[in-house]
């Protein structure tokens, strides 16, 4: 406490603020509970419910008395069905020793930032960028460097940008498909990025979250495939939370070098020690397990980015391009704000939150005003509510 009994906070909250995403989550849930029908695009969340046989899993780890402590970086068998999956999907051989499990992608990304990074370090980030990965750097006392990914390629994060800051990067963070975008980096820009790092000697940090929700054309690439090349500098981050609708579950993995694996586990054996041991038991079973639901999930989220497309390509300015995957759509809305005489996206969203209840994300918060990010993660019913508010608001597209 300091003098007249103020709080004295750390001085490395001045750098980062809340997460730009939770609020307008909470902004809408106020708004549901004084009765106001809010269509609400804003959540990354899936509308899904758990599968079955992997909530029936759940239920066994209790019954049979899988609750307490497990080791540090997760149950055996469940970083020898991740490293499987990837041996199976990518030929990588990464083993069980160099995979670690924990509270969800954002806690994984936030060990593996404080493993590796410090004052003075310099981090490579393309926006639009998922909201945590600037500040979980700054939180460490390094600087992210941002570049940005143009609308005109598709948002696709390009290896060459990287060169004006080569040799002066520890890392390089990648989202392919992005949050917010939906961007896929695609196959031969992954070599690109794999050649930087062997010769800069940078880590490559890829967020693989929303790998199942890739539409086409063609299969995912996942750096995964090229880890051979940069074994000693690669990890890959994934989660469950998408992909099996789990993520009240929080169980995300990181893939990577033994000695980055072992500081986060050291780094974990201090903060949540490991993340629920039911929700590991669950995540073996949902790895292991058919996967049905998730060809399921994909298809049904195809066909509502396809709804929620053809709604806005009728709506009067705004401009959306086909993003190969992730759940989310992110238009430039820069005619929208002219039309409302709005400022920002920023404001604009506001004013979508306000008039007609329709909640969405600035991308401001993704370092990239003037647009906005809609997640289809809700019902065509409620797709369609939403897109015809919004064409009531800005009107029709004129032909």
């Amino acid at each position: 406490m300091t003098r007249g009994g103020a709080t004295r906070l750390a001085q490395r909250l001045q750098a980062v603020g809340p997460s730009p995403t939770l609020a307008v989550m909470m902004e809408a849930k106020a708004l549901r509970e004084r009765g106001v029908d809010v269509i609400d695009f804003g959540p990354g969340e899936p509308d899904f419910d758990t599968p079955e046989n992997v909530k029936r899993a759940g239920a066994r780890a209790i019954a049979d008395n899988l609750t307490h402590y497990t080791d540090t970086s997760g149950l055996l068998d469940l970083r020898k069905a991740i490293s499987a999956r990837y041996r199976e999907r990518f030929g990588a051989d990464w083993e069980p020793g160099e995979v670690l499990t924990g509270c969800g992608g954002k806690n994984v990304l936030f060990l593996l930032s404080l493993a590796l990074f410090e004052p003075a370090d310099r981090v490579a980030i393309f926006a639009p960028y998922w909201v945590s990965f600037p500040e979980q750097v700054r939180l460490c006392g390094a600087t992210p460097v941002l570049l940005q990914a143009r609308e005109e390629d598709g948002f696709v994060p390009r290896a060459r940008d990287l060169e004006p800051h080569a040799g002066s990067l520890r890392a390089v963070i990648l989202n392919t498909p992005c949050n917010p975008s939906g961007a896929v980096i695609p196959a031969d820009e992954v070599e690109r990025f794999v050649a930087f790092s062997e010769r800069t000697g940078a880590v490559l940090i890829s967020d693989e979250t929303y790998d199942a929700f890739h539409y086409g054309p063609g299969e995912f690439s996942s750096f995964a495939s090229l880890a051979s090349r940069v074994r000693d500098r690669l990890v890959v981050v994934n989660s469950l939370s998408k992909t099996y609708a789990m993520t009240g579950w929080r169980v995300g993995y990181a893939l990577g070098p033994r000695p980055i694996i072992e500081a986060m586990r050291t780094i974990q054996s201090h903060d949540a020690t490991h993340t629920a041991s039911i929700s590991q038991a669950a995540a073996v079973e949902a790895i292991r397990g058919p996967q049905d639901s998730v060809l399921a999930m994909r298809a049904e989220y195809r066909r509502r980015r396809d709804e929620i497309l053809g709604a806005l390509s009728r709506i009067r300015g705004i401009a959306c391009a086909t993003p190969p995957g992730s759940f989310y759509v992110f238009p430039n809305v820069a005619g929208a704000e002219r039309r409302l005489g709005c400022p920002s996206s920023a404001d604009l969203a506001r004013r979508l939150m306000t008039e007609i209840a329709v909640a969405t994300v600035p991308g401001e918060a993704f370092g990239a005003p003037g647009f906005l990010r809609l997640s289809y993660a809700l019902g065509i019913d409620r797709i369609r509510e939403g897109m015809e508010r919004l064409h009531r608001l800005l009107g029709g597209r004129e032909t």
